[in-house]
């Protein structure tokens, strides 16, 4: 199971053992992933169903499962009964299971899900009290807590103390940044009102694994994009991008949360009127005497926060000096840090 197609041959290989095993005699027969259900007309065709799906390889050894006493038989997170033709569902948790979750100080709904799962998959309501009951008390081993609301009980995970704070939600960069954010935040009288949520950053499985990898096409007319990067470029959001004159190599960087394309066809309409307030406009009437020019558009970083993204801007006029840049983004970003500086230390 080392490689990322074996599950999918795993798959392949039982279906064509079953195949050649069930006969007419299995009324029912359902798998999911290695635990089936089954259900035969009599005991021999089950017996006879168990060992003719062994026979086929060394390596594969079904095993069995009959019903207890009370006529249950454990399927995955289920129990399942028939009785007088009415199939019966209850939540079951194996005896072996530790009852262990995420504590209640976390921000994952894990205790959310496991409680909704037992009271959905039961299908009488005495099955689905017991359920409810055997959730609530997995819930109360670890830390959470139970409100009433309306006719409905129902248990909500929250982290104590701080029911009442405001979270600053912050991308994760190390534990030293965070450890000074937090040194920030007590500084300045707000540890008791600011609650700091290190969000996680990128990791490489969604650098490297993407769907439709193939499937990115262009969608502007006469890109000045594309050629310089990546179909599909045009139709990314949240960027920080570079246009550039082929002429004379003046830049003008900007930043957008639209479709670039959207983006790049204002300067374009800007450039044909020669619109002296807007960049483009204002070099072709200064740089090119009102004579028309061609320009590249590249993308120089992603970012989906508003205001990680106008930093970021900044930062890049800041690095390379664009001559059409009127640099009124840097002096907007320097008066927004401002009142922290003295906080930073710096």
């Amino acid at each position: 199971m080392g490689y990322r197609i074996a599950p999918v041959l795993a798959v392949i290989f039982l279906d064509h053992i079953e195949k050649s095993s069930l006969t007419s005699a299995i009324l029912f027969y359902k798998r999911y992933i290695d635990d089936v259900f089954v259900i035969g007309t009599t005991e021999e065709d089950l017996v006879e169903t168990l060992k003719r799906l062994n026979s086929h390889d060394a390596n594969i050894a079904f095993t069995r499962k009959d019903p207890g006493r009370d006529g249950f038989l454990p399927f995955l997170n289920t129990k399942v009964r028939i009785s007088e033709g009415y199939k019966e569902h209850l939540w079951y948790r194996k005896s072996a299971s530790s009852n262990i979750l995420l504590h209640s100080r976390s921000a994952h709904p894990v205790y959310m899900n496991m409680y909704r799962t037992a009271v959905e998959v039961c299908t009488g309501n005495e099955e689905r009290e017991e359920s409810r009951r055997l959730a609530l008390q997995i819930a109360n081993l670890n830390g959470y807590t139970t409100r009433q609301q309306g006719s409905r009980s129902r248990s909500r995970p929250f982290p104590y103390g701080t029911e009442d704070k405001m979270y600053l939600q912050l991308p994760f960069i190390s534990d030293r940044f965070s450890a000074v954010i937090q040194q920030c935040l007590k500084r300045a009288d707000l540890a008791n009102d600011v609650f700091l949520v290190n969000t996680p950053r990128e990791n490489i499985k969604h650098q490297l694994v993407r769907n439709r990898l193939y499937g990115r096409i262009c969608i502007m007319d006469n890109c000045v994009i594309c050629p310089y990067g990546k179909a599909g470029d045009c139709a990314q959001r949240a960027v920080v991008y570079q246009l550039q004159c082929l002429t004379f190599d003046a830049c003008y960087i900007g930043e957008t949360g639209r479709q670039l394309c959207v983006r790049v066809n204002e300067h374009l309409a800007s450039k044909r009127r020669s619109c002296s307030i807007a960049p483009l406009g204002k070099h072709r009437r200064e740089g090119h005497a009102g004579c028309d020019f061609d320009v590249k558009c590249t993308i120089l970083t992603y970012e989906y926060s508003i205001g990680a993204r106008k930093t970021l801007e900044a930062f890049w006029i800041r690095h390379r000096n664009p001559s059409l840049n009127n640099k009124n983004e840097c002096i907007n970003i320097t008066g927004d840090l401002l009142p922290y500086i003295p906080l930073c230390e710096l």
